[in-house]
């Protein structure tokens, strides 16, 4: 029996949010081990080099899907990663624009292709009004992580 998986399809998106904290405290909250602070079911696995770095060809594992950070561009606060699993690969880069000492304004784009069989589900996902909710969702999770953090302190 032969599986044919189709036509990919790709799908863009880009959005943003503003925070209210300069660029340079925004910006590691888009590492791998940052998620971790503010995404709850956030898990990265190193796969290359045995810790997770916020660095170029770091590769880690989390969930089905391995990522590889394509580059890291500490001064202009940008941030590139690839997404290869089994249903799709995505191309994402986040850039942070500094807003001044009180704000920063951060920019999301995907690219993703579809590979697998369940196009369908992929397609709602990254929907434009999906997106638009993810970025709102990430915008609240990072705020309150930040409040949280401000805080404690």
């Amino acid at each position: 029996m032969t599986t044919t998986l189709g036509t990919p399809k790709q799908i863009s998106r880009s959005g943003g949010f503003d925070l209210r904290c300069d660029a340079e405290a925004a910006f590691p909250l888009f590492s791998p081990e940052g998620e971790r602070r503010w995404i709850k079911e956030w898990n990265p696995r190193p796969v290359y080099p045995e810790t997770i770095a916020f660095a170029r060809d770091t590769v880690f594992r989390e969930g089905e899907a391995v990522w590889t950070i394509v580059d890291v561009e500490w001064k202009e606060f940008r941030a590139e990663y690839v997404r290869v699993a089994a249903s799709h690969r995505a191309h994402i880069v986040v850039k942070i624009e500094s807003l001044g000492t009180d704000g920063c304004r951060v920019a999301v784009s995907y690219a993703v292709t579809l590979v697998g069989e369940d196009k369908a589900s992929l397609l709602e996902a990254f929907s434009e009004s999906a997106y638009a909710w993810k970025m709102e969702k990430w915008k609240r999770e990072i705020s309150e992580c930040l409040d949280g953090e401000h805080e404690k302190a």
